[in-house]
């Protein structure tokens, strides 16, 4: 058995994840896929499009053969941590062979050497680091400028300067860096394997070929609040699903939804909202003081929004208060070098076959649904995790469940069983 381990969140699953997915078995020859997938909130601080059991449902349809969650506390962070968290999670497997993500840089090999600079930190480098933050950039800027001095100052890249800014500031290269990094640090044997992006770039917002971005995808679905636009851009099984749901009264959720649950929480923890995660510097100020003139969240997030803090960095802190992440928590939970459990959404035959291999190579807790999780709350880290996760769904669940009262039982995760997609 050769296991790809895939890192997702399908927000939907589209025609470009198909494509990666088919060329990311074929260049790692593996047998078995399993995905670690973000749940019901994402990397950019918002929610996602559809509950984490269809998306996961989702994509074993379309041929992934494993779906596990991501930990909330984990899925909802910038880049470095993010990808600690789903590497981590794949390590502890103790089976997955290979990793494989999208990057716009394509070459592996490039990446692999920035990452153990990283790693690494050689004196120059660091150096190079402090003085760009001395001159008060941002982490991300002055890591990047530091990382360009030092490799054309050592001749260590085949590249013009033009093509190393790209690899250095695009979006899936800083996170396929994370990736790699967290494997080195991990001295993990999962190898890591990339494939290019094809037509779309990650932001893009045009629908002009039969693959595009999700951001593309979302935009439309919000602008037009249905799923004509988008047939010819995400397979047959991402559609009929979407299309059920849809009729079954679930809409695709966007942060918007959520403007009055962030409000009042605001409200409610003023005086403790610099708790919270990514709430430094004072922010908490200027958070308190818009909520009263914002009409929207989209102008509460632009009124907070300033050189140090970009709209996403803001679309993050505010979900860490939405979902109540604290700073004490992130501590507890950044530096673990294996995941206590995993959380099972979906999985085909071949996903039985991968269970039964993790649970004859590691000694990781395997989750089912939640009621069963008592044996382990008395670890600190297991429990942390596993009430954000909880957390995390009942909040999502209080807005996507607005038409369909009636089938919210409670806590969901304690109903839901893993979806077995029968072949």
């Amino acid at each position: 058995m050769n296991i790809l381990g895939l890192i997702v969140e399908y927000n939907p699953f589209h025609n470009g994840h198909l494509y990666h997915l088919k060329e990311s078995l074929k260049v790692t020859n593996a047998t078995h896929s399993v995905a670690i997938m973000s749940g019901n909130f994402l990397q950019r601080g918002e929610p996602a499009l559809f509950d984490k059991y269809t998306r996961a449902q989702i994509a074993v349809k379309n041929g992934v053969d494993l779906v596990i969650e991501l930990p909330t506390i984990f899925a909802c962070q910038s880049a470095e941590f993010f990808a600690h968290g789903a590497i981590t999670a794949l390590n502890s497997l103790n089976c997955v062979n290979s990793v494989c993500f999208g990057s716009e840089e394509g070459s592996v090999d490039i990446l692999y050497i920035i990452s153990k600079i990283l790693v690494n930190e050689p004196d120059d480098f660091k150096k190079l680091l402090r003085k760009y933050l001395d001159d008060g950039m941002l982490y991300p800027t002055a890591r990047s400028l530091a990382l360009f001095d030092y490799i054309c100052d050592n001749s260590l890249l085949d590249i013009s300067k033009d093509n190393l800014l790209l690899v250095l500031n695009s979006s899936n290269n800083i996170l396929g860096l994370e990736y790699i990094k967290c494997l080195l640090k991990l001295q993990s044997n999962i190898k890591p394997f990339t494939i290019c992006r094809i037509s779309a770039s990650y932001n893009s917002e045009d629908i002009s070929s039969n693959i595009c971005s999700a951001t593309a995808i979302r935009k439309s679905l919000k602008d037009y609040n249905n799923l004509s636009n988008i047939y010819d851009v995400i397979p047959n099984a991402t559609y009929s699903t979407l299309e059920t749901k849809i009729k079954d009264n679930f809409s695709p959720m966007f942060d918007d939804k959520y403007f009055d649950l962030i409000n009042a929480t605001i409200l409610r923890d003023t005086n403790n909202l610099n708790n919270f995660f990514e709430v430094n510097e004072g922010i908490e100020n200027k958070i308190y003081q818009n909520v009263f003139t914002s009409n929207s969240l989209y102008d509460l997030q632009l009124s907070i929004k300033s050189k140090r803090y970009t709209l996403t960095k803001i679309k993050r802190t505010l979900n860490n208060i939405l979902l109540g992440i604290t700073k004490e928590d992130v501590n507890k939970v950044k530096n673990v070098t294996s995941m206590p459990y995993i959380r099972v959404l979906a999985f085909n035959d071949k996903g039985r076959e991968i269970l039964k291999t993790i649970k004859s190579n590691s000694d990781i807790n395997i989750i089912n649904k939640f009621s069963n999780v008592s044996f382990s709350m008395d670890d600190d880290i297991f429990k942390t995790l596993i009430d954000y996760d909880i957390k995390a769904s009942n909040i999502y669940n209080l807005v996507y469940y607005k038409d369909n009262k009636h089938l919210l039982k409670g806590p969901m995760d304690y109903y839901t069983a893993p979806i077995y997609v029968r072949d």
